[in-house]
């Protein structure tokens, strides 16, 4: 029972009122202080990007989306960058929620299937915003080699593989599942897989950040809307992982280690030489013979065309080869041709990466169809259609209605386009391999690199 006389509690009363009012109008201000402080502090100058350490992200940037997404979003804004790798993508996502990090990569952590009302409202729970999704990879099951079982302790691609399958597997190590990107880019490195197949199961990739730090939120909202609108997301992946395959394949992997243990090595010098003297990778030039002959000269394709490299009689002589049985002359030619064929396109006013990648098409299908296809997309226009259009109109010079619309009409585009992918994967494999085992000259740590 209250001991205050019922006049004074009733005299109290508006007093009680007009402090409570103070009080929240005091309260109120303060709040609109702090926001108003907040909006009119720039963005930090530096931003600590969470994210996990595989080789999609931590690899070089020419073939990591992810990199080359945040470099330009770092350029637009004026911001450095400072990346700290995490063991998984979880990991990387509890930094930004604890605020040891304004972005995060949340690969395949990421909600899955949420409509943009959805994220909306879940961001508005908490201080991240997820971004839009802007990638997508099935889940791959390993069937390990009968009998294999991974050590505790592992090294290198396997232990990347089962960092990555903790976060997708119940049984990381027995049955390691993940998402197939990282599978394809850990496939040449692990030789103890015999078997994959997709699951039902998919991994969302989504950035992720902090919504209480000063202009971030609506920098990377802002940022984000542009790559969705500006139609640069499409030609991104194709010029970062566009190579990978569409399944993986442990046998190919394991065809590839074996060609290159027991065929290279008596040729490695002259794929050197060759390389140095035209201008080529020499990754890329051992990954053309790989894909053309398995390094055999006695190869012999299903239109009757011979040797190491795969070229044509009139091309040899054109080329000014004397014997067609001499490996060591057939790849200095084709490292000129290749050469030559870069050389076209880059006098048409293509730039470096996509007049090597035209030569590959024109290497295999031939440099008319090519520019067959370039032509059928170019019409009147004057400026050059970029390999990703051009991979995607090479197809359709397999069916006549558009063959006739041409100059050489008729070719096998789909299969010039998969030589191109297979190169480029065979590519970044051989390179892998041989600086995984051996930091030598080029491809003369190849032995050594794929040893047992």
């Amino acid at each position: 029972m209250s001991t205050t006389p019922p006049d004074k509690l009733a005299a109290a009363r508006p007093r009680f009122r007009r402090d409570r009012l103070v009080l929240g109008l005091l309260t109120a201000a303060l709040a609109g202080l702090v926001v108003h402080h907040t909006l009119t502090l720039p963005m930090p100058r530096n931003l600590v990007v969470a994210a996990p350490r595989q080789t999609r992200v931590s690899g070089d940037a020419s073939m990591s989306l992810e990199k080359t997404l945040l470099e330009r979003f770092a350029r637009e804004h004026g911001v450095n960058l400072t990346f700290v790798f995490t063991d998984t993508p979880e990991d990387a996502l509890d930094m930004v929620e604890h605020g040891r990090a304004q972005v995060g990569l949340a690969l395949g952590v990421a909600p899955e299937d949420m409509s943009a009302r959805e994220l909306k409202a879940s961001n508005k729970a908490s201080k991240i915003a997820f971004g839009p999704e802007y990638d997508r990879q099935p889940i791959y099951a390993i069937d390990w080699n009968e009998g294999y079982d991974p050590p505790e302790k592992t090294t290198g691609a396997l232990n990347e593989l089962l960092r990555i399958a903790a976060s997708f597997s119940t049984s990381p190590r027995q049955a390691p599942a993940l998402p197939l990107d990282a599978l394809h880019l850990l496939l040449p490195f692990v030789d103890q897989v015999r078997d994959t197949a997709p699951t039902r199961h998919v991994a969302s990739y989504r950035f992720v950040w902090r919504t209480d730090v000063p202009h971030l939120n609506k920098a990377m909202h802002g940022f984000w809307d542009k790559v969705m609108a500006d139609g640069s997301l499409p030609a991104l992946r194709e010029r970062t992982l566009g190579f990978l395959p569409v399944d993986p394949d442990p046998f190919e992997m394991e065809i590839l280690r074996r060609t290159l243990a027991s065929e290279v090595p008596p040729l490695h010098k002259t794929i050197e030489r060759a390389a140095r003297k035209w201008h080529l990778d020499p990754y890329l030039l051992t990954a053309v013979i790989h894909q053309e002959s398995r390094f055999k000269p006695e190869a012999v394709s299903a239109t009757g065309v011979r040797g190491i490299m795969q070229m044509t009689g009139d091309t040899l002589t054109e080329l000014g080869v004397q014997n067609p049985e001499d490996s060591r002359e057939v790849i200095f030619a084709g490292a000129r041709y290749l050469d030559m064929l870069r050389g076209q396109f880059v006098e048409l006013g293509y730039g470096a990466e996509d007049a090597m990648l035209l030569a590959l098409a024109s290497f295999n299908v031939g440099q008319g169809h090519v520019q067959d296809a370039i032509d059928l997309l170019r019409g009147n226009r004057a400026d050059l259609p970029s390999w990703l259009s051009v991979r995607e109109a090479l197809p359709r010079l397999e069916h006549l209605s558009v063959a006739q619309q041409t100059r050489y009409g008729l070719c096998r585009g789909t299969e010039a386009v998969d030589f191109v992918d297979k190169v480029r994967y065979f590519t970044y494999a051989i390179r892998g391999l041989v600086l995984a085992g051996a930091q030598r000259d080029e491809l003369a740590g190849l032995r050594l690199a794929l040893a047992d």
